[in-house]
């Protein structure tokens, strides 16, 4: 049947009123961050079935509205961006989310724990949004956002007249909450509501069947040769790691700090996996910050004064890039990386059900490893949404409020793919240190530790001390990756000429994972901490046996473990004054952890790596300075009220525990403070004494 002119018309106008609607879209596979319950809103108008004569004149009615509102959002958010990052600067965002801390009881508790089932499941990955609460503009008690959990959003809303006239389809009323609706399908997710499908995991299954086949298929040389399998099949399974995306990335990272469950050499080669991993593309960066802000595709520059489309850093996660407000302030753009939750989401499915395989495997079956792949998959969906780790940001910004020097980035916007935070000056700790080195190799046989400035070695060992015990015998929240690369220093040198000694800071970076501790596991932790104070060997392999409730040995297993643990103490850790090499006594207390096959859960892994971390740390900077002697006022305090004579049984209750909080401060502040100032005095001395002799002067005496 041939088509009428009159019908090819109609045809033609409503095709173009579609396309003119549509203009103004996101044609990505996003989810809006900004909706508190449901499927995200979809910007689309239904076009009527049968065209009238008024066709036309709608249709550039509603474009004009939709222009208008367009430009009204642009200079909306361009305004809103610089009051909120004003607000965070001048300390009221950090003020007002004290207030709100005090009215929820004075205690704050991070939205997800680190290796913790908090009530959802790898199923439900997709809609972490719905903790997420959206407050219309006008019920806010203050501009720009409420101290409440995540809601760092920006909500556009519409009044139902708006709504009509602007042809958008808004959320229903829920909960007293303004109808909301937006530009895009969805904002800054990119997996919906729906369930992989069994094709999904196949295709998925069969890729990484192909990323991992060299492994797979060289598996039974590795078993067979040693030399083959440490300097050869360890650097391939890093390898295929870093191929098989985000999941496996983090599992390979999370994995390289679990020397109590894999051999050292296998953790070494894992360790690789904390570098730098592959950046996403500039048009996936556009794409996500503008659907995240939920402005116009392509208004990036009308919105910011600069974007920089090669990114500061990448992570398995998500990428950082430098910006600019139009106020002129330079701020830090997270984005996530492409299909992340997706990925994610399917790559535990398939590893959930290879993990329910080793399981079954008598050899591995004291791994838990279904358990330990399930615990992690808690963690992993809490990092793909990146409004948690704001949330994580807003608490140890509030823990540290009081500590000048110790800073985290303070987040002004945060939707799940997509945080706005300040921009923290500085450089990596191993950076820092490695100039040193390099330097100090220049003048003959000297280490970097011989000739960096002593202000900053003191900074850099008694601030990274500090800050780790305040957290374990304080916070009970503990960053959970505290690896180098993650600690920045900022040496702010005077630009006076006065000689001054610069003004110095440590920033902490990336708060994806955070541990929440309860009261058993840091009562249990610093308790084995005091047994290597106190060379008390029986009473560590008790504290160990502590680090999971699943540890069901027997009694032979038991004085087997606690046997080989007082062996251990008599060769390394004789206690107080006798200069114990912390690190080397944790990680042989992980390897006997290994060999009788004890359970470490999550929480205990990380304090454990955190602080080796630590540890390794004040060892390279001032190789003298000993982290348990630093430590001694505070740990011999702790046991003295917390467990009978024998070291591990606990004697103090909940209310005792609370009282001991209020004189811990007082003990990390005045104790330590006087420990550490009698030590870099004699080290003062020290180099004083060296410089002498080098310029001829006095012979050293002898002590």
């Amino acid at each position: 049947m041939a088509i009428s002119h009159r019908t090819l018309a109609v045809v033609l106008l409503i095709v173009a009123s579609i396309a003119r609607i549509s203009a103004i879209h996101y044609n990505g596979n996003n989810n809006n961050a900004a909706s508190s319950s449901g499927s995200p809103m979809k910007l689309e108008s239904t076009p009527s079935s049968s065209p009238s004569s008024t066709s036309r004149s709608s249709c550039l009615s509603a474009s004009t509205s939709q222009g208008a509102y367009q430009n009204s959002r642009i200079q909306e958010i361009r305004q809103l961006l610089c009051d909120r990052h004003s607000y965070v600067l001048n300390g009221h965002r950090l003020s007002d989310f004290a207030d709100w801390v005090q009215s929820q009881g004075g205690e704050t508790k991070i939205f997800s724990m680190h290796g913790v089932d908090v009530n959802f499941h790898v199923d439900e990955l997709h809609a972490m949004e719905l903790a997420v609460e959206v407050y219309p503009l006008h019920e806010k008690t203050k501009d720009p956002f409420l101290p409440d959990r995540m809601n760092l959003n920006i909500p556009v809303t519409f009044s139902e007249a708006e709504a009509t006239a602007l042809e958008v389809p808004t959320k229903s009323k829920n909960n007293n909450h303004t109808s909301v609706a937006h530009f895009y399908k969805g904002a800054a997710h990119d997996w919906d509501d729906r369930q992989p499908t069994a094709l999904q995991l196949t295709l998925r299954a069969m890729k990484l069947s192909i990323i991992f086949a060299p492994v797979l298929t060289t598996s039974w040389l590795a078993v067979l040769s040693s030399k083959f399998r440490r300097e050869v099949w360890y650097k391939w399974v890093a390898n295929c790691l870093a191929s098989g995306g985000a999941a496996f990335i983090k599992y390979g990272q999370w994995s390289s700090t679990r020397p109590d469950m894999f051999p050292t050499a296998f953790c070494d080669a894992l360790s690789q996996l904390h570098n730098s991993a592959p950046a996403h593309s500039w048009n996936h960066t556009q794409e996500q910050v503008e659907a995240s802000l939920d402005i116009p595709q392509g208004s990036l520059l009308e919105v910011f004064e600069s974007f920089d489309k090669q990114p500061l850093a990448s992570g398995s996660i998500a990428q950082v890039h430098k910006a600019r407000l139009k106020n002129g302030q330079t701020v830090a753009a997270k984005v996530v990386h492409p299909r992340v939750a997706e990925l994610i989401d399917m790559d535990f499915r398939l590893m959930t059900m290879l993990a329910s395989v080793c399981d079954w495997i008598p050899g591995l079956r004291w791994l838990h490893v279904r358990d330990t792949v399930s615990q992690f998959s808690h963690t992993m969906a809490a990092q793909a949404h990146l409004n948690v780790e704001a949330h994580h940001l807003e608490v140890l910004n509030y823990n540290f409020r009081n500590w000048k020097h110790v800073r985290f980035p303070q987040p002004f916007f945060a939707s799940p793919s997509l945080i706005l935070e300040t921009y923290e000056k500085g450089s990596i700790v191993t950076d820092i240190l490695d100039t040193y080195d390099q330097e100090a190799r220049k003048h003959g046989d000297l280490q970097g530790s011989d000739i960096i400035p002593l202000d900053l070695a003191r900074f850099i060992v008694t601030t990274g001390l500090s800050l780790y015990l305040k957290m374990l015998f304080l916070d009970n929240v503990m960053h959970a990756d505290l690896h180098p690369g993650n600690i920045m220093l900022d040496i702010d040198y005077p630009t006076d000429g006065s000689g001054r000694a610069p003004k110095l800071g440590v920033t902490l970076v990336d708060a994806g994972m955070v541990a929440q501790l309860t009261e058993e596991e840091s009562t249990t932790f610093i308790g084995l901490l005091c047994s290597l104070g106190e060379g008390d060997g029986r009473a560590a392999a008790e504290h160990a046996m502590r680090f999971s409730v699943e540890n069901n040995m027997s009694q032979k297993q038991r004085e087997s473990f606690i046997e080989d643990m007082e062996t251990l103490f008599g060769e390394k850790c004789s206690g107080y004054g006798t200069n114990v090499n912390v690190g080397d006594v944790l990680t042989s207390i992980l390897g006997l952890i290994r060999k009788h096959h004890v359970r470490i859960d999550a929480n205990y892994a990380t304090l454990v790596i955190n602080a080796m971390c630590v540890e390794s740390l004040a060892r390279r900077v001032c190789p003298s300075y000993n982290v348990l002697e630093a430590g001694r006022p505070m740990l011999q305090a702790y046991r003295k009220m917390s467990f009978a004579k024998d070291g591990y049984t606990r004697t103090a209750s909940s209310k005792q525990f609370r009282r001991m909080k209020r004189v811990m401060p007082f003990l990390l502040d005045r104790q330590k403070g006087h420990h550490d100032k009698t030590f870099f005095k004699k080290i003062e001395l020290q180099r004083n004494t060296r410089k002498r002799v080098a310029r001829g002067g006095d012979k050293p005496k002898r002590q």
